[in-house]
């Protein structure tokens, strides 16, 4: 897995959870179903919130270790408003406690249960505001979150923060294990999730710069053994890179069936070929895992060799990153970690790369790899600006061919990240300052994008 699902939770609440008051001739509102998840959710001893999900919602059982990591990162949540939005939904804006970070929370509701919650993401309120800092501020306020998250057993993983060729923090906390019996150190290997697809995006446009590949190919003009379908003659590279061909995610029940045989694109394209567009490409932004299979499979039909391969010789060699690989090597890679430190970390099997990510990496490595794309080493300028410049709005940000472009308090900054269970990765680059922050751990959404955040909202600007 190289994207975790959607944050969604869904479901009703144990009985413990639910306002006095409640009663079969007295239907809970929206309200009372609101107040009682977030009472669940914010229990301080953690045991509430495994219990109602357990007790009313069990297809979503198999979710519940991330979402505990989720509940810990955040230290809970702080309502800030909400509004009934339908009938039977109500929204609700909330702020984590622990991290600058605010989230929208939608309940639908059904006859005496929550038929489905989502939780996403949202902007800070006009009110909030970080302060930028001078740079040795801020770096030290990072540092004392660090080790106050770690001796919390909220955080495992490496930082790094540079300025150029700079090393202004390189530091690592926590265990690679679930048994504490290795530290990590800066040099830990730590898969990446999607963050790899970085990798991909400058590998096929190297193709486009050597007038091997046009981004206006065709996935049919590329890939002749795939199926005659209306997506493979419609759908263009140029689509593929920017998540605008409607591929759509691979992930779900034909994946879970099939998943020790996909191995190469070619397996997957057997598979998910013959699917048709979820929506009219190149019409909206909808982010697609599979699309960068299919860049995969361009990327070793057009070279004639794998993807991992190409990636290795024209990538990873030039930049001198020497630990970046598509498999783990668990003697020195940390272990995917799920669930919360309160209830009893589990160790997860070590991920295979493929061409959508999943692959391993070093702070040390992806700092290379900053430094390689703004000197020009692995794409001229035209095509390391393709790379870098918005093209397409992406729900709060932006997207390249390639890269997502977003806005840290004011500030911009190019990069990707990664999430799966046990996974998160966070690389931004800060073109205007200088600055490039790169974040890696083995708990899941959001423990290194909180991290990535915190600093990058408080360091001085251009």
């Amino acid at each position: 897995m190289i994207l975790s699902r959607r944050y969604v939770l869904g479901g009703g609440l144990a009985l413990a959870c639910l306002p006095r008051h409640a009663s079969a001739a007295q239907p809970l509102t929206p309200a009372d179903w609101l107040s009682g998840w977030l009472a669940a959710f914010n229990d301080p001893g953690g045991a509430t919130y495994p219990d109602f999900v357990r007790r009313n919602i069990p297809n979503l059982a198999p979710y519940l270790e991330e979402d505990l990591g989720v509940r810990e990162a955040s230290g809970g949540l702080v309502l800030l408003r909400s509004e009934q939005t339908a009938p039977r939904e109500i929204t609700a804006w909330v702020r984590d406690r622990n991290w600058d970070r605010f989230s929208k929370v939608v309940l639908s509701i059904g006859d005496n249960t929550i038929d489905d919650l989502s939780f996403t993401g949202a902007p800070a309120p006009p009110s909030f505001a970080v302060r930028r800092m001078g740079e040795a501020e801020a770096l030290r306020a990072l540092r004392r979150k660090l080790r106050a998250e770690a001796a919390a057993g909220r955080f495992s993983g490496s930082v790094l923060v540079a300025k150029g060729d700079q090393l202004l923090l390189r530091e690592a906390y926590g265990a690679q294990d679930a048994g504490n019996m290795r530290a990590v150190i800066p040099a830990t290997r730590f898969c990446i999730g999607s963050a790899g697809k970085m990798f991909t995006a400058v590998g096929v446009l190297q193709l486009v710069q050597a007038g091997r590949l046009s981004l206006a190919d065709t996935i049919a003009m590329r890939l002749p053994n795939y199926p005659d379908t209306p997506l493979a003659r419609s759908v263009t590279v140029r689509h593929l890179l920017t998540h605008t061909g409607g591929t759509g995610d691979f992930f779900g029940p034909d994946y879970d069936m099939h998943e020790s045989a996909l191995r190469t694109p070619s397996d997957f394209v057997r598979l998910f070929g013959r699917r048709d567009p979820l929506f009219p490409p190149g019409s909206r932004w909808g982010y697609s895992n599979f699309g960068f299979i299919l860049l995969g499979a361009i990327l070793e039909q057009v070279s004639g060799q794998s993807w991992d391969a190409y990636l290795q010789q024209n990538v990873f060699s030039p930049a001198g990153m020497t630990a970046t690989s598509a498999v783990a090597s668990p003697e020195e890679t940390a272990e995917p970690l799920n669930g919360a430190a309160q209830t009893g970390l589990k160790p997860l099997p070590y991920y295979v790369g493929l061409p959508a990510g999943g692959g391993y990496s070093t702070v040390d490595d992806l700092h290379r790899f900053a430094l390689a794309l703004q000197q020009d080493t692995l794409l001229d300028p035209t095509h390391r600006r393709i790379l870098t410049t918005p093209v397409i709005p992406a729900g709060s940000a932006r997207w390249s061919l390639g890269l997502r472009i977003a806005m840290r308090n004011g500030e911009p900054c190019f990069g990707h990240g990664g999430s799966a269970p046990g996974v998160n990765a966070d690389f931004a680059v800060y073109p205007r300052a200088g600055y490039a922050i790169i974040t890696l751990c083995n708990r899941g959404h959001p423990h290194a994008l909180n991290v990535a955040e915190f600093v990058g909202t408080r360091l001085p600007i251009a």
